[in-house]
């Protein structure tokens, strides 16, 4: 990059295609403090995280062996409960437009 020029933004890689977007594309998801698999909507928590593609197809792909791997640790069985965080995103998104 040369002396002046604007950099983009931070890249990340979706764990269940492997395709590459900007940050901002992909949702960001983490652990909590039962080491739980849990969305990261602001995309601050604290530690390791893992991005995925919002599409459909991306989002039920989503695997415990996925989410091993790009954690770099062994999850509890139940860590990973799709239904439950994709309930917890809409949660979050219709509080926030209510707030606006």
């Amino acid at each position: 990059m040369k002396k002046g020029e604007k950099r983009g933004q931070p890249q990340r890689t979706c764990i269940v295609c492997g395709s590459k977007r900007a940050k901002a594309e992909l949702l960001r998801l983490a652990l909590d403090e039962e080491s739980k698999v849990c969305l990261d909507y602001r995309q601050r928590r604290h530690g390791r995280g893992s991005y995925v593609c919002p599409r459909p197809e991306c989002l039920t792909r989503v695997k415990l062996a996925y989410l091993e791997k790009a954690f770099r640790r062994s999850l509890p069985q139940g860590a990973w409960d799709p239904a439950l965080t994709m309930a917890e995103a809409l949660q979050r998104c219709s509080v926030q437009s209510q707030e606006q």
